[in-house]
């Protein structure tokens, strides 16, 4: 048997996801060359590891049984490697952002490489895609990143910032963080919008007032999501729309710790 640590990624990443398509795009390469090395690893175990049909794949019993065994056999090939324990990655995002990516990724290397350090860093996307790119920060969670020149870019989602209101809202206030690209973007847009605002630079709070019935508030729907708040969307107002991507400089990548790092955050990203 010759099942390398790639095809037990590739395994593991198509057992997560929903479609070969969602699998594809979270590990970067092309959905034929996907297929055709699932097919290898069947061929090699002599197993059927996926249902495929219009509904998408799906794990086979068999497929259910070898997934823990091929994520122990991961772990153990990157230990085997010798990951330094006194390795560290910084990984900077914004706090809202870190609610709905952080915990699926800290899952995936407390799996997989438990003995890794991480440092998180906060701040607004722009500051953090300027830190990857001034060498402060290893990698960046960042939302709308701007080009820069030697980094590598991998959009892994999407999001859209909604106007939400709470089904006891009291008054017709419009709570937002005039700093957000977003919220001035929806407010360009929005004819009838409410003359009082109540500034809030901070997401969770704002989803949290709103919640409470003190007006009406622009939010990302992840962040709506995360907090589980039951909130709805007010219909006919305007909205925008958010792309997620993971930012580091190619370098560190080549590293196997640093190409693992990136692997899992690009599948970290729940829409």
């Amino acid at each position: 048997m010759s099942l390398t640590f790639k095809d037990l990624e590739n395994f593991i990443t198509v057992a997560k996801s929903r479609t070969l398509s969602e699998a594809s795009e979270k590990l970067d390469m092309a959905q034929p060359s996907l297929s055709l090395g699932i097919k290898k690893m069947e061929k090699e175990l002599g197993l059927p590891l996926f249902t495929r049909g219009r509904s998408g794949i799906k794990l086979t019993p068999q497929g259910k049984m070898i997934l823990p065994k091929a994520e122990e056999a991961l772990r153990l090939m990157f230990q085997i490697k010798g990951a330094p324990t006194n390795l560290s990655f910084k990984i900077g995002c914004h706090p809202s952002v870190g609610m709905f990516v952080l915990g699926e990724f800290l899952r995936s290397m407390h799996r997989l490489a438990p003995k890794l350090n991480l440092e998180i860093v906060n701040g607004p996307s722009h500051e953090i895609n300027k830190k990857v790119a001034q060498g402060e920060v290893d990698f960046g969670i960042v939302m709308n990143p701007l080009p820069v020149p030697g980094l590598v870019t991998r959009f892994i989602g999407e999001d859209m910032v909604h106007v939400w209101e709470s089904k006891d809202r009291y008054q017709d206030s419009l709570i937002l963080n005039p700093e957000m690209i977003q919220s001035n973007s929806i407010l360009s847009r929005w004819k009838d919008a409410p003359g009082t605002r109540v500034e809030v630079p901070n997401l969770e709070l704002i989803s949290h007032l709103v919640d409470s019935g003190a007006g009406y508030g622009i939010i990302p729907s992840q962040v709506v999501k995360a907090q589980r708040l039951n909130l709805k969307k007010v219909p006919n107002t305007p909205t925008y729309k958010d792309r997620l991507a993971v930012v580091c400089f190619p370098e560190i990548i080549k590293s196997m710790e640093g190409k693992l790092i990136f692997e899992e955050l690009k599948k970290s990203f729940k829409a």
